[in-house]
């Protein structure tokens, strides 16, 4: 028994998933598919879970597939699921999702993110043994990965692996890849393993979680394991597999595949195993049909291209009979594929398609006529001479060919296919005969003819065609010879029998006759009998109808006409036709015969599809131009008008002897020459290559040329007109379909009147049945709807009613059928924009009454409605209309309750029901339109909307609500346009505020109240006074009705009504004179009474809105009065507490304690005097329709303003506004005190009431809960008592941080706060307070600086003194004298002036402190640096006038400052940067200039840094300063700045820096900045100084210092000259002389130590010069006195090319001389320059000559004009240039010559030189 137990306890052991043994709980735990083990042991499930959940964030924003298991397997509550205490339905569900989860991330598992959130599965939920099979599924297609797929395994233990996957188990131990031959391998040979993929795979497709890794890992396998199985089936008795098993595995497989459309790439998978299995195996027909069947009916547009080489590769298998054919089905899914043509040919490049384009072809022929047309048709012919085929296949299609070309009648079903059909068939037919043995086509035709016994005679017949006899039956064969002698041969069609067959005598005058189709029949069969001929025409013209007529007989020749324009023919029996009547033309061409009666039908040929038809056209009109030209040679050479000898052909007998030909309007024969010499001139050749090019041709030569140039070659306007007469008559007479079509097509496109003409066309033909159209059109094979979209294209634009009317009747009657009335609306679309107002208004009023006579077109009608649009006025006429139609509505409604309306409505007659029915109607209709094309475009018509508004009134009839909603919508419409935009029209005076108000109280219709409430808040907008007086019927209303709706839209409207409507209301309050409150209290009673009714969700943004809108600081607090009086708020379950808190916490404080101090005003009141009027108004309220006691609505009063101020809301509000120092604040504090004012005031007046006391007692304590600063004071004083204590210095921060956060400023705690201050500066110089105490207390002396500094001055004093003490700034702790430095900053933003006594004791020891930091600089003493700095720029910002003496000594310590490294970081250059700002702002400007003057020699010794300072505090002074102070300080100025400009000869700077350059610019800046505040009395002799400190002071005794001067000084010049233009032209007569002298001094060679300066020197003094030549308007440099010497020295500048450079000379000597030439034009001086130039163009050396002529070359281009005078002397020179010997030279010649002829023209100056 004990051993039996003992196994039975250890399978259970083995077994069980849940265990108790701690070992293996850790072991358990510690598996892990990211961490090792021992780190995994380590985890908790939090960290777990919070990694995975790091993870599966990652995927979700990847895949928003993943979102929903958020709220399962990776929710929260996940944690502490565990699912071995789960029932079993909860496993399964828990699965379900761990699978589903597998399935979805299978596709991501090379991501980091995957693999943690799989991470999460593996250690809460144990798939790695509790769903292994969807672990390892999910991993499989990554079993080739080195690293991933090991992991995987290594977590798994082998017992847990299923039957079907144990071919993994040998890669377990140790976890290795496993290779893909063992998976197919696998697949192959165990059919479960199979059938689990298999379903794996369609189960994860099923559910949209496939993924590329899965699909591909898929097609793989599969594709590789069937190619296994097929080998293995050929040798079945040996593997035990057959080709059956393989096919009962793989076909289901396939047909699922192909059915899941929804992931082509498992359909491309499937593509691939079919293509195996084909090429490896033979299967029977019906399979690879069902295979083929299964892929066609499943591709779709993303896996068409390999459908189609699967189905290929299908179809290239098939043998037999039937490899050719494909079943019906699958032809149509083939044919259902887009760009199926271009795809095949294609595919054609790369596969072999024959036997599936075969199986196509034979499959669309064999349903022709059935289910396929021309469009199919026209595929396979495509198909076949684009592709090619093998000689089997094309025989086979071929064959079917002929077969439907033997048997067209299957096509009677559809006569236009065909048509189409046949004609395209003759001609491939013809065009491969022709190509007899030399086409691939060609060679095999014989052959089909002769199998299928073919009859080319009756072949022809039906194709109606000729086909070359060249081809015969073939003779290889004796026996089919001697078979074919002995067949009895069919009795031969020829033309002679054909006309022999036809009558001797016939009764017609003309073939194009009415009634002559049957006669012509005969005839057209021998044409085509007889097209290959060359005797037919004789034959046929031979017969005794045709023949011995004389020339101007019709019969023949429209015979041939009736030929050509008959589509049904060969194309070669139309052009034969053609060729017959030109050369029958030509031979009577000399008889001067007209025959303009056959330029339409030659007209119409040009218009025929078929080139080779056109082509002879466009020779038939040349004939019978050429016949008027022969005719007019011949009248000249007789001297008579060309009128006179030519008679008009078939003028009585055309169309026959009716009204046909009556009708015809005929061209005089000049203007029918001309016409034709219009359209042959003008590019009819262009119509044999488009047959839509006659049209245009047309249009351009027939039609309007209004808004277009004169052509002389262009018919005249009147020649025109009978032009488009003539070819409208004959488009109106001519009795075929045909003609008529193509000349309508042509006309329709000419810019030419044609209604009068065609319109009688329209009406007739509309006036015919609709069947009998039809079959005409049938029978003459016309286009039935095109035909009939020209006939309507006759009404052109800009026509009259009368003729609109005809369009309109059509749609009307719709008798024309629905054809001919969808073209007819489309047209009166079209050409609505180009009618008339008038014609417009009637059109509309006809489509009107077909909308509301339910007409058979009233649909057509209401479409053309909709979509044309309207004038204004037109609007207008027919809201009158409808206006009248209502009247009778408006005479039987009635006014009464709803129930007697109804009683009413019910007993009116039939008849009245009727005509209201039609009125209602008709206007909606209007409406509608108006509504659709934007009522805000029609502003004027809201008058009459108002009166139609107005008119409907309280009438009760069906469709009212709707009509009213488009009555409101559109004007709602326009006020919002009439808003937006800026109009003259007054559209408040058109306001009808009474009749919305009506509206909105007469309807039922909630949509229509809150589109009327809104209407009237727009109107608010624009018209004020108008609705203001309808203010409270509308909210009266809204109370009973509006408010009480829940929708959101509801909500939007009351809130705009609310916004929108109170606002005038309000205003008008206040203009009259009463008081606001009693005027709104009836408004916001209707509110209080309607407040719940609200739904709770929408009060407070309801009555948020009416506060905002009313004025929250006069009506807030009548609104929580009304509130308080009406609910008892202090009742426990009274949610109106909560609302009045919420309310109120949408406005500021100060708003809400403004609405308690007005509370508190009625409250004082109302005790008073209850019968005070506001008090009466506000708190007269009832609740239940009980009245309300003088005490309990005094309890209520009390108890309201209790909770209201109780509101946590508002004391968060308030804490934060004391917190900060704003306006706001202090406001709020006077608000405070006077509510308590008025609440101790109540309390002390009602201090013995027993219902009152305790709540003025409660009010007094919730407005003081914040005033505690005194009890928080005494406890620190005590703290600070004990010397002993600890908490001393804890002590002394909490009172600085209560200070700095306290936000009452009250008297009491102002004094308290004071008070404990001067307790804590007495530690200060306390010997026993350490410096850790004292800097406490500093802090805290600077706390309360900063917060009440300028309370109590005197205070702040005494503090200031302790500051300034041993104990702090003269301590010996630098930190100290930091603070301290610090805290005097604040003292003396305080004190102000009374901080003067403080400065003899701060100030020497600042300066001693800051001395002791620049000279031993390190971090502390640069906090030093700062502080000290703040410090005196405090002082200098506070009493600047006792800073002055201290400058000398502060102004060096800047300058160390500025010298050293640590002192040049952000903050401390920001410090020193800020002060001597302030220096330059606040001090007295002489004394500043004067001790800047005196330091400058220490500021240039410390460096450039504080020099650059200096120069910019100078600047900013003189920039704060006036012009008076300036003026005043102009020799301390001068001194300063001579000092200043002499940076260059500064010791110690780096000259080759930007540094000094800068330097100098800052200090030429201020300069300017000074001599704007100058005048030239004052400014001159400062320059004059200036010039004598750069030219004189130096000279002879130091040259670079001159050199470097000059530079300054010039530099100074350029920028007053770029400055302030000609007001300092005059100052350049001073430094000019030593300027010229120094140009003119030959530079020194570029080896000398100064050539850089000179260098320098001479580029600033060319620069300034150039600024001075161009801003010169003084005429200064036109002087003699000026321009003599300068030109010179100029021009010698270009003579020194070693030194100054060509690339110097062309950027500063050149610009200079060209600005010279144009400040100082004259003709001598001009003369002068071009002289000393060209002399210069003459040197020996090249580069001085190509310098002189650049700049000529410029000078030309800048002033040509003025130099042409010149040009005769420079023409010698230029003459040699060109010949010069340097190629640089002759090229800058050229261009001078170039410039020089911009002027003069092209050539001219090559002219003079030779």
């Amino acid at each position: 028994m004990a051993s039996s137990l003992v196994r039975q306890l250890q399978q259970i052991a083995a077994e069980s998933t849940n265990t108790l043994n701690k070992d293996k709980i850790k072991s358990i735990h510690s598996t892990s598919l990211l961490f090792p083990k021992a780190y995994a042991a380590t985890q908790d499930l939090d960290s777990i879970f919070a990694i995975a959940l790091e993870g599966f964030h990652d995927l979700c924003t990847l895949d928003d597939r993943f979102n929903p298991f958020a709220r399962t397997l990776f929710s929260e509550t996940s944690k502490d699921v565990d699912r071995f205490q789960q029932t079993k339905a909860e496993v399964k569900t828990l699965n379900r999702s761990i699978e589903s989860f597998l399935e979805l991330v299978s596709g991501r598992l090379l991501l980091k993110p995957a693999l943690k959130a799989v991470e999460w599965l593996v250690r809460r939920f144990r798939i790695q043994d509790q769903n292994t099979t969807a672990l390892l599924l999910a991993f499989l297609p990554y079993h080739a990965h080195p690293t991933l797929f090991p992991a995987v395994l290594n977590i798994i233990e082998p017992k847990d692996i299923p039957h079907e996957l144990k071919f993994i188990r040998p890669y377990l131990k140790p976890a290795t890849p496993i290779p893909r031959h063992v998976i197919t391998h696998t697949l192959s040979h165990r059919r479960e393993f199979l059938e689990l993929l298999i379903n794996h795979v369609f189960s994860v497709v099923a559910a949209k979680r496939d993924n590329h890794a899965l699909l591909s890992f898929f097609a793989a396998v599969m594709t590789e394991s069937f190619s296994l199985m097929c080998d293995a089936a050929r040798s079945p008795t040996k593997s035990g597999i057959t080709e059956e098993e393989v096919l009962q595995r793989a076909l289901p497989l396939l047909q699922r595949t192909f059915q899941s459309k929804k992931s082509p790439e498992f359909q491309i998978g499937g593509y691939m195993l079919t293509t195996v299995l084909v090429s490896k195996m033979p299967l029977k027909d019906e399979v690879s049909l069902a295979l083929m069947r299964d892929v066609a009916n499943g591709f779709t547009h993303e896996t068409v291209t390999p459908a189609f080489a699967c189905l290929a590769l299908i179809a290239q298998t098939r043998t037999g009979d039937n490899a050719y054919k494909l079943p019906k089905d699958i032809v149509a899914a083939l044919l259902q594929t887009p760009s199926l043509l271009e795809r095949l040919q294609k595919m054609a490049i790369k596969y072999r398609i024959d036997n599936m384009v075969a199986g196509l072809v034979n499959g669309v022929f064999a349903l022709m006529g059935q289910k396929y047309g021309q469009k199919e048709f026209n595929l396979v012919v495509k198909l076949l001479q684009g592709s090619n085929f093998g000689p089997k296949v094309q025989k086979s299609i071929l064959g079917s060919f002929v077969e439907l070309a033997q048997d067209l009648n299957r096509l009677n079903d559809k006569p236009r296919d065909q048509e189409a059909i046949r004609e395209e068939l003759s001609t491939l037919l013809v065009e491969w005969t022709e190509q007899g043995t030399d086409g691939k086509i060609g060679k095999i035709l014989p052959g089909i003819f002769s199998e299928k016994n073919v009859d080319l005679e009756m072949l022809e017949l039906s194709l109606r065609t000729v086909i070359p006899r060249q081809i015969t039956a073939s003779d290889e064969s004796g026996e089919k010879d001697a078979m074919a002698i002995e067949a009895p041969k069919p009795e031969k069609i020829t033309v002679s029998s054909l006309v022999e067959n036809i009558p001797k005598s016939l009764d017609v005058v003309s073939f194009l006759a009415p009634g002559t189709e049957k006669i012509h029949k005969p005839f057209e069969e021998a044409f085509i009998v007889g097209a290959r001929s060359q005797n037919a025409y004789e034959i046929i013209f031979a017969h005794p109808v045709l023949a011995g007529r004389e020339s101007k007989d019709a019969r023949a020749l429209t015979l041939l006409a009736s030929i050509w324009i008959t589509q049904s023919a060969p194309i070669i029996v139309r052009s034969n036709a053609l060729k017959q009547a030109s050369k029958m033309i030509q031979s009577i061409s000399k008889e001067k015969i007209d025959f303009q009666a056959l330029i339409p039908l030659g007209l119409v040929a040009l218009a025929d599809p078929a080139e080779r038809v056109r082509k002879e056209a466009d020779g038939f009109i040349r004939t019978i131009r050429e016949a008027y030209q022969s005719a007019s040679d011949a009248g000249q050479k007789k001297k008579k008008s060309k009128g006179d000898t030519m008679e008009y052909w078939g003028y009585e007998s055309i169309y026959g002897t009716g009204k046909e030909t009556e009708n015809l309007q005929w061209l005089d024969s000049h203007d029918a020459k001309k016409f034709l010499d219009a359209i042959i001139g003008h590019g009819m050749g262009e119509c044999v290559m488009d047959a839509s090019f006659i049209g245009k041709l047309l249009a351009t030569e027939v039609g309007s040329t209004k808004g277009q140039k004169k052509d002389e070659g262009r018919l005249k306007s009147s020649t025109r007109t009978s032009v488009m007469a003539f070819l409208c008559s004959h488009a109106a007479c001519v009795p075929q379909l045909l003609v008529r079509y193509r000349l309508l097509a042509m006309l329709n496109g000419i810019n030419r009147s044609r209604t009068e003409y065609l319109l009688p066309v329209l009406e007739s033909w509309a006036a015919r049945a609709l069947e009998d159209r039809k079959a005409q059109c049938v029978r003459e094979h016309v286009d039935f709807e095109a035909l009939e979209s020209q006939l309507i294209r006759v009404v052109a634009p800009g026509e009259n009613i009368q003729t609109v009317a005809v369009l309109l009747n059509i749609i009307g009657n719709a008798t024309g059928g629905q054809n001919l009335v969808s073209v007819a609306a489309k047209h009166v679309v079209e050409i609505w924009d180009s009618l008339d107002e008038s014609v417009q208004t009637s059109a509309i009023q006809i489509l009107l009454n077909t909308r509301l006579s339910n007409a058979p077109g009233a649909a057509e009608a209401t479409e053309i409605l909709s979509t044309v649009r309207l004038s204004t006025e037109t609007f207008r006429t027919v809201l009158d209309q409808a206006r009248g139609l209502l009247k009778p509505a408006l005479e039987w409604k009635t006014i009464g309750t709803v129930k007697r309306r109804r009683t009413v409505a019910s007993d009116r007659p039939i008849e009245q029901e009727e005509v209201i029915a039609a009125a209602v109607t008709f206007t909606t209709v209007v409406l509608e339109m108006l509504e659709t094309q934007g009522a805000g475009e029609h502003s004027q018509l809201m008058g009459m909307l108002f009166s139609v508004l107005g008119d409907i009134g309280m009438a009760d009839f069906s469709g009212i609500t709707f009509m009213q909603n488009l009555l409101l919508s559109c004007i709602r419409d326009i006020v919002k346009l009439f808003k937006t935009t800026s109009t003259d029209f007054n559209l408040a005076s058109q306001v009808r505020a009474d009749v919305l108000v009506s509206c909105v109280r007469s309807t039922a219709s909630p949509q229509v109240q809150n589109l009327a409430l809104l209407l009237l808040s727009d109107l608010a907008d624009i018209a004020p006074d108008t609705v203001k007086h309808s203010v409270m019927p509308i909210f009266t209303f809204m109370g009973a009705n509006t408010l009480r709706q829940d929708d959101e839209y509801s909500a939007h409207v009351i809130e705009q009504t609310v916004k929108r409507i109170i606002p005038p209301l309000v205003k008008s309050l206040y203009e009259g004179g009463g008081d606001p409150l009693i005027g709104a209290a009836e408004l916001i009673g209707t509110f209080v009474m309607s407040y719940k009714h609200v739904p709770v969700h929408r009060r407070v943004r309801l009555y948020s809105a009416l506060t905002e809108t009313l004025g929250p600081k006069d009506f807030g607090f009548a609104l929580l009065v009304k509130l308080a009086a009406r609910y008892n708020v202090e009742d426990a379950d009274n949610e109106v507490k909560e609302f009045c808190s919420q309310l109120m916490a949408q406005f500021p404080a100060s708003v809400q304690v403004t609405a308690a101090i007005k509370y508190l005003d009625i409250i004082v009141e109302f005790l008073a005097q209850p019968n005070n009027a506001v008090a009466q108004i506000l708190l007269t309220e009832e609740e239940d329709n009980q009245e309300v006691s003088h005490i309990e609505m005094s309890q209520r009063l009390l108890g309201g303003l209790k909770a209201f101020l109780s509101s946590p809301q508002l004391k968060q509000k308030t804490a934060r506004l004391f917190k900060s120092e704003t306006p706001e604040t202090e406001t709020l504090h006077q608000l405070f005190t006077q509510a308590m004012e008025r609440v101790m005031l109540l309390g002390e007046k009602y201090a013995k009431e027993a219902i009152i006391a305790p709540y003025t007692t409660s009010l007094m304590d919730i407005l003081l809960d914040l005033l505690s600063i005194p009890e928080f004071v005494r406890v620190i004083d005590a703290l600070l008592s004990r010397e002993q204590s600890l908490f001393r210095s804890s002590a002394l921060t909490t009172f600085r941080d209560r200070v700095y956060v306290e936000y009452r400023t009250d008297d009491a705690s102002r004094a308290a706060i004071l008070s404990l201050s001067s307790r804590i500066a007495r530690l200060i110089p306390a010997a026993f307070t350490s410096n850790e105490l004292k800097a406490d207390a500093i802090l805290c002396l600077q706390a309360v600086t900063i917060k009440f500094g300028r309370s109590d001055l005197n205070t702040i004093a005494s503090l200031a003194d302790t500051v300034v003490g041993p104990g702090a700034l003269g301590n010996t702790d630098t930190g100290l004298r930091v603070l301290s430095l610090v805290t005097l900053t604040h003292m003396t933003t305080a004190l102000g002036g009374r901080i003067v006594p403080v400065l003899p004791k701060s100030m020497p020891a600042v300066i001693t402190y800051l001395q002791t930091a620049t000279a031993n600089p390190d971090e502390t003493q640069r906090l030093l640096h700062n502080a000290a700095f703040r410090y005196i720029q405090e002082l200098i910002n506070t009493v600047p006038s006792f800073m002055t003496t201290y400058l000398p000594k502060l102004l060096p310590l800047v300058a160390e400052s500025a010298k050293h490294e640590v002192f040049q970081e952000l903050t401390a250059a920001e410090v020193r940067e800020d002060f001597l700002d302030a220096l330059a702002e606040k001090l007295e400007f002489k004394a500043v200039i004067t001790a800047f003057t005196k330091t400058w020699p220490v500021i240039c010794n410390a460096g450039d840094e504080a020099m650059e300072e200096a120069a910019e505090t100078v600047q900013k002074a003189v920039e704060n300063s006036s012009k008076s102070t300036v003026q005043k300080a102009s020799s301390s100025l001068l001194t300063f700045f001579i000092n200043a400009l002499d940076v260059r000869r500064v010791e110690g700077l780096d000259q080759d820096s930007g540094d000094v350059e800068e330097l100098e610019t800052l200090v030429v800046k201020a300069i300017l900045d000074m001599v704007y505040k100058l005048n030239d009395s004052i400014f001159k002799p400062m320059f004059i100084r200036f010039v004598e400190w750069a030219v004189e002071d130096l000279k002879g005794s130091d040259e670079v210092g001159c050199l470097k001067r000059t530079i300054t000084l010039w530099k100074l010049l350029g920028v007053l000259s770029e400055n302030l233009k000609a007001l300092v032209t005059d100052y350049f007569s001073h430094p000019l002389p030593a300027a010229i002298s120094f140009l003119s001094t030959p530079p020194p060679p570029p080896s000398s130590p100064i050539s850089s300066l000179v260098l320098t020197a001479t580029t600033t003094i060319l620069s300034s010069l150039t600024t001075a030549f161009i801003t010169d308007d003084r005429d200064f440099w036109l002087s003699p006195t000026h321009f003599t010497p300068l030109l010179p020295c100029l021009l010698s500048l270009l003579t020194h090319p070693s030194t100054y450079t060509y690339t110097f000379t062309t950027t500063s000597v050149i610009p200079a001389i060209v600005e010279l030439a144009i400040a100082a034009m004259s003709e001598d001086h001009s003369k002068q320059m071009n002289q000393g130039l060209l002399k210069l163009c003459r040197d020996e050396n090249w580069e001085i000559r190509l310098s002189a002529v650049t700049a000529l070359k410029e000078v030309w281009t800048r002033v040509g004009e003025d130099w042409m005078a010149l040009l005769p002397e420079s023409v010698p020179v230029i003459a040699e240039l060109l010949e010069d010997d340097e190629e640089a030279v002759e090229r800058e010649t050229q261009r001078w010559i170039a410039e020089v002829e911009g002027f003069l023209g092209e050539g001219e100056v090559m002219g003079m030189l030779t």
